[in-house]
This record gives structure tokens, sequence and C-alpha cells, in this order.
């Protein structure tokens, strides 16, 4: 796959995907960016998912509701059922 290149130097080697994608390793070392980037990635999903809770009609404050009295049924009324005898 030819990627387009749009670097105006032409002495910079154009860079070959997906053969070269492990090159990134050499400047993003994981040993000492993944700790940071997960607590990162942490906070932002803390925080989408406060502001999402917090809208009207999500969220667990929304499902309980204490206030109200508990709806009062009447029983349904008792029907005869035929009792089949087995011999």
């Amino acid at each position: 796959m030819k990627v387009p290149y749009l670097m105006a130097d032409p002495s910079v080697a154009e860079p070959d995907h997906p053969e070269e994608d492990w090159k990134i390793w050499t400047v993003i070392n994981p040993a000492t960016w993944m700790v940071p980037f997960f607590f990162i990635l942490f906070v932002q999903m803390w925080m989408v998912h406060w502001y999402a809770l917090g809208l009207p009609g999500y969220g667990f404050k929304d499902s309980v509701r204490v206030n109200e009295t508990a709806a009062v049924v009447q029983p349904a009324p008792e029907q005869k059922v035929a009792q089949v005898q087995v011999q």
C-alpha cells in the first residue's frame, strides 16, 4: 500500500507502510509511557461516565423512587379449575 508522502525534503526516505510500523517503538517506550497513558485513559473514561450518568433519565438516581407509594392491586379472582383424577 502506497501512502501519500507530503514532506518537501526529497532527501528524507519515504516510509514503507506497514513494514516499518515497528519503528514507532523506537520513539515511544512502552515501559515509560504505558502507565501515564492508561492513567489519562482512566481519567477520560471516568469523566465521560460521570457526565453520561448525570444526564436526566440515565444513571442510578433515576431508577430509585422512594417518595412514591407502591401500587395496590386487587388480587385476581379465584377460578374454579377442573381436577383430573389419575387412576
